[in-house]
């Protein structure tokens, strides 16, 4: 055999052997961006905190067109990683954030989810985030509920880049609704007074 002919079926076999060993397990890193906030004529400092209860990483599967599923898990940075969004937040929104804050908020990541449904012809991804959050500062209290699912039909088996784009918007917009809440804004004006 040439040895031209010998490289083309080595290069073929191995394309073949990577073509069918399945989707590899996925790993998100969280970066959520809120671009549109009220800028607060006024507000009171806040020290954040951000609770993830469950602390449970995986948060589904997907799976390609042959069946072979795979597991998709955030990082056990995802404390941190709401962190950084909700201080980035609260900083377009003017408000001071530090430790030494009377007014504490608290972000709770109720449930994160996302996995891969298919009915044989049709395949979408579905995403569903949900958190709550609460301000107190000794006299009042703010809480909110805010929940989104998200659902994108796709041709393919999802990349990590498109599982994180997907999950990094589906955070981004449950984020929008917290921040945007006409209660909390008034929470935090009322107690700059």
């Amino acid at each position: 055999m040439r040895p031209t002919l010998r490289l083309i079926l080595i290069v073929t076999c191995i394309a073949l052997i990577a073509g069918c060993s399945g989707p590899t397990p996925q790993r998100v890193n969280l970066q959520p961006e809120v671009i549109s906030v009220p800028r607060l004529p006024q507000s009171m400092p806040l020290r954040v905190d951000v609770a993830y209860p469950s602390r449970q990483l995986q948060i589904g599967s997907i799976a390609d067109r042959l069946g072979n599923e795979v597991p998709v898990s955030i990082t056990d940075d995802i404390r941190t990683e709401l962190t950084q969004a909700a201080l980035k937040t609260l900083e377009r929104m003017g408000v001071v954030t530090s430790s030494q804050a009377n007014a504490q908020l608290t972000l709770t990541l109720e449930n994160i989810s996302y996995h891969l449904r298919s009915d044989g012809v049709r395949r979408e991804l579905i995403g569903v985030m949900r958190i709550n959050m609460e301000a107190v500062d000794g006299q009042r209290r703010y809480q909110g509920g805010f929940e989104s699912e998200t659902r994108e039909e796709i041709l393919r088996t999802p990349t990590d880049q498109k599982t994180r784009e997907f999950l990094n918007d589906l955070a981004s917009e449950v984020l929008f609704q917290a921040f945007n809440d006409p209660e909390f804004t008034r929470y935090l004006i009322a107690g700059a007074r």
